[in-house]
C-alpha cells in the first residue's frame, strides 16, 4: 500500500538536503520496483532500443552540493525534491524519446502519468496537417499538461492555437499527455501498476504518430549527414572559369551540425559560406532543414523530408527571391537561365538537386554530385542578387573600369611564396627573410581577415615593405604602378566610421564616398583578386573610432549599413567586407599618437619593424656613393649601435637621407664644400639628435656619446656641444630633450 499523502510530506520539506536524501530513500525504491514491473507486464526488453531513466541522479547531486557550504546557499530555496519520476524512454542513435512516465509531483500535489514531448513534434505536426489526427488519438479521458512547477491544462480545441501563439516568439514549452489523481491517500500498488499499463495501451494510437515522427525525422536527419559526410569535392566551374573549394568539417550547433566551405579563384579566396544540417530550426521550420549560407545570406532552405518516403524520390527546391530593392522577376529569370545553364535541371521556380534512393539509403547521383548542386546554386543565386560578382571567362584582370588607361591589363595574383620573396629580395630595399615571411604568413593564414599592423621606428620602411609585398604578389617591380594597392593617410580627426565608408550628405542629397569605400566597391566586383588597402599612420586618430564597423562586419561576417536612400544606385544599402580585402596599418608611437586599444588588438598580427640591417644595407648602394663615403658610413654605423642599445636609434630613411646630403656636400665646387668631418657632424645634429629625448635611464648613453663624439668628431663639434647641454639638463631637471 503506498500512502501518498506521506509522500507529499516529504516533498514539503523546507531543507533541500533532507528533502532529498529521503526522497531518494523513501520514494525512489518504491517508484522503481513498481515502473520495474509494469516494463516487465507490457513485454518491453530493455536494452539498445528502450530504457529507464529516474530522477535519481539530479536528486543525488544536490543532495551533495546542499552539504557543500559553497553551494549550500544556492541550493537552499531550490525545488529540486520536491518531486520525482522515472521515465521508460526510447532510444534511436543518440537521442532519447520519452513514451511513459510516472511522476511524483509535490508542486501540483498530483500523480501523474504522461508521455512528455517538447514543443518540435507538435509543431511538424501542425507544420504536416496531422495534427487533428494526434489529437484524435489521444484518450479522451487525458489531457494536455504543460508548465514544470505549475502544471495547467491546454484543452483539445485551444491546443493548435496554443501552438501556433508559441512559433513567433519562440516559446517552446513541453507537454505531457497522460493523466492524474490527487497525491493524497492511499493507493495499492498493484492499482498503480495496472494504471500504468492501462495508460500504455490507451496511448498506443498517440505513440503510433510519435514513433512515425520519430523514425521520419531521424531518417531525413540521417540523409543530411550523408551530405554532410563528404568532403571530397575538391573543384567546381562557374560562368566558364574554375575554383577551387575547400570542404571544412563538421561543427557542432545547437539544432544539428554545420560545415565552413571555400571558394577560390587561385590562391584568392572568393568567398566563404556555410551549410548548416539541422534536426530542426528553432525559428522557422521543425522539419529536418539543409540551409546554405553565403556571406550571411541564406540562398537555400529546405526541408529534406521532401525525399523520404517509398521508393525513389526526386529532391525539387523550389526558389523565392523576396528583395525590396531588386526586381525579383527579373532575378529570378537570371537565375534560373544560369542554373540550366550550369547544367542543373529547372521547372519554373523549382530546380532539381538529385533523388534519393529510401530502400537503400542513399543518393543516386551520389553525395559529391548532389553537394556539389547545393553549393553551385548557392553560388549563382548570391551572383544574379549581385551579392557576389562571379569573374567569368572573359574578365582580364584591372580594377573593373575598362577604360581606366591607368590600369595594366592581365594582373593575375601569385601568393607563391617563394616567388614573393625573389622579387622583394631583388629590389632596392634591405628586408629579411623573416620579416618577409611573418608578414606573409600574417596576411595569408586566415582565409577570411587580413589584419596587419607594422610598429616600429620611424624610417625603418613599413610602408616600403606593404608596397613591396602588394606589388611582389602581381608580379611588379616596386616603382610600377599598382591598382590594386592604395595609400590612404589617417587623419587625427577621424573620429568614426565615416572616415573609411562615406556618408549619405542630405545637402548635396548624394552619398560622399571616401578612397577606402572605392576600394571596397572594386573588390567586390573582382572577387579573384586581392586588394591591399595601408592606412599609414593608422594611430594619429584612435582606431577603434573609426575602424569599428570594419572590425565588427570582418568578425562577424554581416553587412556594414550604408544608407536608406532608394535613389542612390552606385552605393549599396548595405555592403560586406569581401574576403579579397587586405587591411595594412603602420603605426609610430609618440606623442602625437594614440596608444591601440586590446579591441584592435585582439584581431590583429603585430609586427615591431625596428631593427636594422646597415650591413645589408650598404651593399644595395650605388657603387659611387659607397667610394665616397665608406669612412662616414662606418662612424653613422657604429652611432646606431650605440643608440640601438637605448631603442633611440634611426632607420633606413634617416640614414639613406644623412648619405644623400653628405654626397651632394662631396659634389659641390671645392671651394664651397664643407670638410667631411664637418658636414657629418652636421647631419648627426640635425637627424639624429633631434629625436633623442629621456629621463635617467640614458644617463649612461649621453656619457658614451660624449666620449664618442670627442673621439670621431672633435671637441668643437656641434653634435658633442647638443649632447653636453642635454646631460647638464638631465642631471638638473631628471628629464631631457634635444629641443630648448
Amino acid at each position: 500500500m503506498l500512502n501518498l499523502t506521506y509522500f507529499q510530506s516529504l516533498f514539503n520539506e523546507d531543507n533541500t538536503e533532507i528533502r532529498c536524501r529521503k526522497v531518494l530513500d523513501e520514494i525512489s525504491p518504491v517508484v522503481k520496483a513498481i515502473f520495474q514491473q509494469f516494463v516487465e507486464r507490457i513485454g518491453i526488453q530493455l536494452g539498445n532500443e528502450y530504457i529507464i531513466r529516474s530522477y535519481d541522479t539530479t536528486l543525488t547531486t544536490t543532495y551533495h552540493d546542499a552539504r557543500n557550504p559553497t553551494y549550500a546557499e544556492k541550493k537552499k530555496e531550490s525545488d529540486i525534491g520536491r518531486k520525482h519520476y522515472i521515465k521508460l524512454n526510447r532510444k534511436v542513435d543518440d537521442k532519447e524519446y520519452n513514451f511513459l512516465t510516472l511522476e511524483l509531483d509535490g508542486i501540483s500535489r498530483m500523480l501523474m502519468i504522461h508521455s512528455e514531448l517538447n514543443f518540435i513534434p507538435f509543431w511538424a505536426w501542425v507544420r504536416n496537417d496531422k495534427i487533428h489526427g494526434v489529437l484524435e488519438a489521444i484518450p479522451s479521458d487525458y489531457s494536455i499538461f504543460t508548465g514544470w512547477k505549475e502544471k495547467s491544462v491546454i484543452p483539445k480545441e485551444e491546443f493548435v492555437p496554443f501552438v501556433k501563439s508559441c512559433i513567433k516568439p519562440r516559446k517552446r514549452p513541453n507537454f505531457e499527455i497522460g493523466t492524474s489523481l490527487p497525491l493524497e491517500g492511499n493507493l495499492e500498488e498493484e492499482s498503480l501498476i495496472a494504471q500504468l499499463v492501462s495508460a500504455w495501451e490507451k496511448l498506443g494510437p498517440f505513440r503510433s504518430f510519435y514513433n512515425e515522427e520519430i523514425d521520419v525525422s531521424n531518417r531525413a536527419y540521417d540523409a543530411l549527414m550523408l551530405l554532410a559526410a563528404t568532403r571530397n569535392i575538391k573543384e567546381t566551374s562557374l560562368l566558364g572559369r574554375p575554383y577551387t573549394v575547400d570542404i571544412g568539417p563538421l561543427e557542432e550547433q545547437k539544432q544539428g551540425k554545420r560545415q565552413a566551405f571555400y571558394i577560390y579563384d587561385g590562391e584568392q579566396m572568393l568567398t566563404k559560406g556555410y551549410i548548416s544540417y539541422l534536426d530542426y530550426h528553432d525559428k522557422n521550420s521543425p522539419l529536418q532543414t539543409i540551409i546554405v549560407q553565403l556571406e550571411g545570406h541564406n540562398h537555400i532552405f529546405t526541408s529534406a523530408r521532401e525525399i523520404i518516403g517509398d521508393g525513389t524520390k526526386e529532391w525539387w527546391i523550389t526558389k523565392v527571391f523576396a528583395s525590396q530593392s531588386q526586381e525579383n522577376t527579373k532575378v529570378m529569370a537570371n537565375a534560373m537561365r544560369l542554373l540550366g545553364e550550369h547544367h542543373i535541371e529547372v521547372k519554373g521556380s523549382s530546380y532539381y538537386v538529385g533523388s534519393f534512393n529510401n530502400e537503400t539509403q542513399s543518393f543516386v547521383e551520389g553525395t559529391e554530385k548532389v553537394k556539389k548542386t547545393f553549393i553551385d546554386a548557392a553560388l549563382i543565386f548570391h551572383h544574379a542578387k549581385e551579392k557576389l560578382e562571379l569573374p567569368s571567362d572573359t574578365d582580364t584582370g584591372g580594377n573593373g573600369e575598362e577604360d581606366d588607361p591607368d590600369t595594366e591589363p592581365g594582373l593575375e595574383p601569385n601568393f607563391t611564396f617563394s616567388e614573393i620573396i625573389n622579387m622583394i629580395t631583388n629590389s632596392q630595399f634591405t628586408f629579411s627573410n623573416d620579416i618577409i615571411r611573418d608578414l606573409h604568413l600574417n596576411l595569408t593564414a586566415l582565409d577570411d581577415k587580413h589584419f596587419v599592423l607594422l610598429s616600429g621606428i620611424s624610417g625603418t620602411g613599413k610602408t616600403q615593405l606593404c608596397r613591396l609585398y602588394a606589388n611582389a604578389v602581381y608580379g611588379l617591380e616596386y616603382e610600377s604602378e599598382n591598382p590594386y594597392f592604395t595609400i590612404i593617410p589617417v587623419r587625427p580627426d577621424w573620429t568614426d566610421a565615416t572616415a573609411l565608408f562615406g556618408y549619405y550628405s542630405s545637402f548635396e542629397k548624394r552619398y560622399v564616398k571616401t578612397e577606402f569605400l572605392q576600394v571596397l566597391l572594386h573588390a567586390l566586383k573582382e572577387r579573384d583578386k586581392p586588394h591591399f588597402i595601408l592606412l599609414d599612420e593608422m594611430n594619429l586618430a584612435r582606431v577603434e573610432y573609426y575602424l569599428s564597423d570594419y572590425l565588427s562586419a570582418v568578425e562577424s561576417r554581416k553587412e556594414i549599413p550604408l544608407h536608406q536612400d532608394d535613389q542612390i544606385t552606385d552605393i549599396p544599402k548595405k555592403m560586406v567586407i569581401p574576403p579579397n580585402v587586405y587591411v595594412l596599418g603602420t603605426i609610430n608611437v609618440d606623442e602625437t599618437t594614440h596608444s591601440i586599444s586590446d579591441k584592435v588588438l585582439d584581431r590583429a598580427f603585430v609586427m615591431t619593424l625596428s631593427d636594422v640591417d646597415f650591413d645589408s644595407y650598404w651593399e644595395r648602394v650605388d657603387q659611387d656613393l659607397k667610394v665616397a663615403l665608406a669612412n662616414e658610413f662606418t662612424i653613422l654605423r657604429e652611432l646606431h649601435r650605440t643608440l640601438s642599445f637605448y631603442e633611440l636609434h634611426f632607420g633606413y630613411r634617416s640614414m639613406g637621407e644623412m648619405l644623400q646630403k653628405l654626397y651632394a656636400n662631396r659634389q659641390l665646387p671645392e671651394e664651397y664644400q664643407l670638410d667631411a668631418m664637418e658636414a657629418l657632424d652636421r647631419v648627426i645634429s640635425e637627424k639624429v639628435l633631434t629625436k633623442v629625448r629621456g629621463d635617467e635611464r640614458i644617463s649612461d648613453m649621453l656619457v658614451n656619446l660624449e666620449v664618442w663624439l670627442t673621439m670621431n668628431l672633435g671637441a668643437a663639434s656641434i653634435s658633442l656641444q647638443h649632447v653636453k647641454r642635454m646631460k647638464e639638463e638631465l642631471e638638473y631637471y631628471g628629464a631631457t630633450q634635444f629641443w630648448r
